[in-house]
């Protein structure tokens, strides 16, 4: 009725910017290689309210992946305040915070990564990252204190960096 042209069982948007036009095209090649098929189209919104939505819709996901991190940092903080209770002050157990850290950190970069239009929900989770550092940090000193040994400054790991 309105002559549209299907184009595939399945249409995906993004935002257009070079590295994702690339990845597209890398991904499209592959796609046609298999024999299947691959269309880059550019399109333009037709109101600031249709705009508002997509975004609405890319933020919503995200809003959800930033809520689960703030949650993995608030039990990341009660850890360290438990073994802090505890006066659990061992490279041991520093070490293995330091790996949860880790793991942590990089699902929030690649959150970061598509987070395209700053989801409302990405300051509540560099927040708590923020406040995760400072007990980390914390934690971090006394375990050196406790075992005596003298600090290590400028690792590049969060910890002990200078300020």
């Amino acid at each position: 009725m309105l002559g549209a042209l299907n184009l595939q069982q399945m249409v995906c948007l993004l935002p257009k910017t070079p590295d994702l036009e690339a990845e597209f095209m890398r991904l499209a090649y592959k796609i046609e290689e298999f024999g299947g098929e691959a269309n880059l189209l550019t399109i333009t919104s037709p109101s600031k309210e249709w705009e508002d939505r997509i975004i609405a819709g890319f933020n919503a996901t995200l809003d959800e992946e930033y809520a689960e991190i703030a949650e993995n940092e608030e039990r990341f903080q009660d850890e360290i305040r438990r073994e802090s209770r505890k006066q659990k002050f061992t490279f041991t157990e520093l070490e293995d915070m330091e790996e949860d850290r880790e793991k942590i950190s990089r699902e929030m970069a690649k959150v970061q990564a598509r987070d395209f239009f700053g989801a409302p929900s990405r300051r509540e989770a560099e927040a708590q990252m923020a406040e995760s550092t400072k007990l980390l940090e914390d934690f971090s000193r006394k375990v050196y204190a406790h075992e005596g040994v003298e600090e290590p400054v400028g690792t590049g790991n969060g910890t002990n960096d200078p300020p």
